[in-house]
Parts: structure tokens; C-alpha cells; sequence
């Protein structure tokens, strides 16, 4: 029996009460979330756990929420980024994130973007899946599509295309060549090769 995806959210800010109002608001949501108070610590946790959205303040002690949302960018484009600012208006360099809201908000738009920077296409073939998201920060839209292995969560190839149905087909077209080189490797291994 297949289980539910549980998104995993990297959440971001310097003030240890908004942060902790906010984990318990997404934890309650079904979200799991690592909160952390800086953006050193915040780099950590993105470069070592499988993270599916990241939401930061702008304003942090050690670098801006900006600064951190390109390092993120350059190290896995694909994972959202969303900046959650008590600023009313986005900053400047801000273009990296994939959203940007206002703290004034509150949290049902804070829940609506989450949601919907989450959806994502699931499709599956043989021992993997990838998952198609599209990033509308770009014109023409971007699709990106990253692949694992089911039940493990290291991606093993990603990559992006201008169409839904291109990411689409490519991502299959990668999923059956990984399926092909686990055949061959069981084959091999088998018979001792």
C-alpha cells in the first residue's frame, strides 16, 4: 500500500516566536518542518536533508533572505523558495525566490502559497518517480522534473524543459533508462559478472 508524500519545509527567521507560531501552524497543516533561527544553519539543513520548500524572512542576522534564496537557487533550483517578510513590498534581488508574501497576510495566504508552490505532477515507472513543478518566474514558464527512487530520498537526475509535456516525456524517457541499467545491473549480478 503506497503511502502519502509528506512535504518537508525548511522554514527560515531570526524571532523565535513568529518561527515557532509558524512550525506549529504547518505542522498542524500535515507538513513536516525543520525551523531555524539563521541562514548559516538554514544552508545546512538545505544541503543535507530533502527539502521541498524553503520559507525565510528577509531580514536575518548573518545575510539577507535573498542573498541565501541564490545560494539555494545555484545549489538546487527546483526546490521553491518563498520569502515571508514583515516588508510590504518585495526587495531588491528578490527575483530569485519563486514567491514573495508579506507576514501582514496571515496565515491562510501563508497555507494557499504553500499549497500551491507544493503541487507538483507524481509519476512513476518501474522502481522511480519524478515530480514536474513549474516555475513561473521565468518567461517562457520553466518545468523542472527531478527523479528518485521510490521509498529513498536522494534525487538521482533532474532536469527542466519549456512544456509540461516535455518534462514530462523526458523525465519517462530518464525513469526507463534507470529502470534498463537496474535490470542490467541484477542480471550481472546474478550471474556473477
Amino acid at each position: 500500500m503506497a503511502t502519502a508524500h509528506t512535504f518537508t519545509i525548511l522554514s527560515v527567521d531570526n524571532e523565535r516566536g513568529p518561527l515557532l507560531l509558524r512550525q506549529a501552524l504547518l505542522e498542524n497543516a500535515g507538513y513536516k518542518v525543520f525551523s531555524v533561527e539563521d541562514a548559516a544553519r538554514a544552508l545546512q539543513v538545505f544541503k543535507s536533508h530533502t527539502i521541498d520548500l524553503v520559507i525565510s524572512d528577509h531580514l536575518l542576522p548573518d545575510v539577507t533572505g535573498t542573498d541565501m534564496t541564490l545560494k539555494m537557487k545555484l545549489e538546487r533550483p527546483f526546490v521553491p523558495v518563498m520569502l515571508f517578510s514583515g516588508m510590504a513590498d518585495m526587495p531588491p534581488g528578490s527575483d530569485h525566490a519563486d514567491r514573495f508574501i508579506s507576514k501582514a497576510d496571515g496565515p491562510v495566504e501563508l497555507l494557499r502559497n504553500v499549497a500551491d508552490l507544493l503541487r507538483c505532477d507524481r509519476i512513476t515507472e518501474g522502481n522511480f518517480f519524478a515530480e514536474i513543478r513549474c516555475d513561473k518566474r521565468f518567461n517562457p514558464t520553466v518545468w523542472h522534473y527531478t527523479i528518485q527512487r521510490l521509498r529513498l530520498n536522494e534525487i538521482l537526475r533532474w532536469s527542466q524543459s519549456f512544456s509540461e509535456e516535455g518534462a514530462i516525456h523526458a523525465a519517462k524517457r530518464d525513469m526507463r533508462e534507470l529502470n534498463l541499467h537496474d535490470a542490467s545491473e541484477r542480471k550481472s549480478q546474478r550471474f556473477g559478472h
